[in-house]
């Protein structure tokens, strides 16, 4: 089976290598020429290419052979065609339903769930506040309006990683908002192994939460994962002390993969930094 990963950053080249290693053939793409050399180098088909770039040209037809596409192009914040985004991956997906394209995973964002201060779990309206959020939104409605039936969409929490973590924006920052908000991270392994688990139980027509199982609030966590890190902690505005936003609930995602996380708890999650 022939795989295409739109995106292979941060996220998408480790999930392109586990694909590869479970005996897929993979297309990867990336915006870099360099970057496409790198992949190229790692066993992968790499093809250069940027949302937004002639969807028919000869160079990605390639991409357009696999049995599965997988979105992974993050929305950003400082992206200058942000108001396009929708625009042109609706584009891209057009395409894909009319090429040898049969299942489409989305990687999204809770942030499609806005800011209600309750639990959320897969069947929670949605009601984004961010653009970001609203977009993804967007994409989701699209990623099922072209495939209905053979589409999955997962909804990650703030992204982890061994060389990446939130804690390294907000060491000494002051006047910090929201202490009491709840926290909700997933690792980046705990990602590619839900995609993983998506393609090879054929998990189709899915909206999947996936947030770690423990929520400690914002001052608790990140106080600690300054100091743990030997970063000066952030200093919070006066909060109530209780427990308030949002807590991702991922039990019934869980449920329908079949799968434990490797990283349940997020004071496990801080890795190897500098």
């Amino acid at each position: 089976m022939q795989i295409s990963i739109t995106g292979c950053g941060w996220l998408g080249q480790p999930l392109a290598l586990r694909l590869k290693s479970c005996g897929y053939d993979i297309v990867a793409s990336t915006r870099s020429k360099q970057k496409c050399q790198a992949l190229a180098s790692l066993g992968l088909h790499p093809v250069q290419y940027s949302l937004g770039d002639n969807i028919h040209s000869k160079a990605l037809g390639v991409m357009f052979e696999s049995d599965i596409l997988i979105l992974n192009i993050p929305v950003g914040r400082k992206n200058p065609t942000i108001e396009n985004f929708a625009q042109h991956m609706q584009i891209l997906l057009e395409q894909a339903s009319h090429s040898k394209i049969k299942k489409v995973i989305f990687i999204s964002t809770t942030s499609v769930y806005g800011n209600s201060s309750c639990v959320i779990t897969e069947k929670s309206p949605t009601n984004p506040t961010t653009l970001s959020g609203k977009i993804n939104l967007h994409v989701e409605k699209l990623v099922t309006k072209y495939f209905p039936n053979n589409s999955s969409i997962i909804r990650p929490a703030g992204l982890v990683g061994a060389d990446r973590h939130p804690v390294n924006y907000l060491a000494g920052k002051t006047g910090v908002a929201n202490p009491d908000d709840m926290v909700n991270l997933i690792h980046q392994e705990d990602v590619i192994n839900t995609i993983e688990r998506v393609i090879q139980k054929s998990l189709w027509g899915n909206i999947i939460n996936l947030s770690s199982l423990i929520h400690p609030t914002r001052i608790q966590y990140y106080t600690w994962a300054a100091k743990k890190l030997g970063l000066p902690p952030p200093t919070f505005i006066a909060g109530s002390g209780i427990p308030s936003g949002k807590q991702i609930n991922s039990d019934n995602s869980l449920q329908l993969l079949g799968l434990r996380f490797k990283y349940p708890n997020p004071f496990d999650m801080l890795g190897q930094y500098p």
